[in-house]
């Protein structure tokens, strides 16, 4: 059994079947942000979906890149690479609050290719893999998403990006729907924009 296969089977279950229909919740510049409940939670699972002018292959590798290893993510005062592989990663961060607890947690990050060219990106916590818990921090411990590339015609490419982070402690879920709507519509501008650079500088 491989080492990717091994990962794939320790997904938390339910995490990825969630059968919730998405709904529209905005559309802007192109970009159709969604949303959908999460069963046995106050708070919604996010999806940020557009059109790209990329190759599948070049999202792939760039934001599998940008978001295991980019430092610039924002509030992330601390990341650590815990295991480095070509298609698994294992990163712990540490997430800066302005008025709550700061946060935690250590993330395994899976790549998957298909046949039909579809990349595939999937993230989940796993906490056992954390180092301690340092003082005054709270631990996420739910907290999953991914990322899809589908190519398209002419060398393009779909794009949909997934997040849920419930960012546990106290805080009540009405602070927390706007940032986490936020974060998903900036991770898709953000990742776009470290793709047209990365090509960009390869010419």
């Amino acid at each position: 059994m491989t080492a990717l296969l091994v990962l794939l089977l320790a997904q938390p279950t339910g995490v990825f079947e969630n059968l919730e229909p998405w709904k529209v919740l905005e559309t802007k510049g192109g970009l159709v942000l969604q949303g959908r409940p999460i069963k046995g939670s106050k708070l919604s699972e996010y999806r940020g979906v557009t059109d790209t002018p990329y190759p599948a292959q070049a999202l792939c590798e760039h934001i599998y890149e940008w978001a295991t290893k980019g430092t610039d993510h924002p509030g992330v005062r601390l990341r650590k690479l815990l295991k480095d592989g070509p298609d698994d990663r294992i990163v712990y961060d540490q997430i800066e609050q302005s008025v709550v607890s700061d946060r935690d947690y250590a993330l395994t990050v899976v790549r998957r290719r298909e046949p039909d060219g579809t990349c595939r990106i999937r993230f989940w916590t796993s906490n056992a893999l954390a180092p301690p818990l340092p003082a005054g921090f709270v631990r996420m411990e739910r907290l999953w998403g991914g990322w899809v590339f589908e190519p398209l015609p002419g060398g393009k490419a779909r794009l949909a990006h997934t997040l849920f982070a419930d960012p546990a402690g106290s805080i009540p879920a009405f602070l927390v729907h706007g940032p986490q709507k936020s974060a998903v519509k900036d991770s898709v501008i953000t990742g776009l924009k470290k793709v047209k650079a990365a090509l960009a500088a390869k010419k």
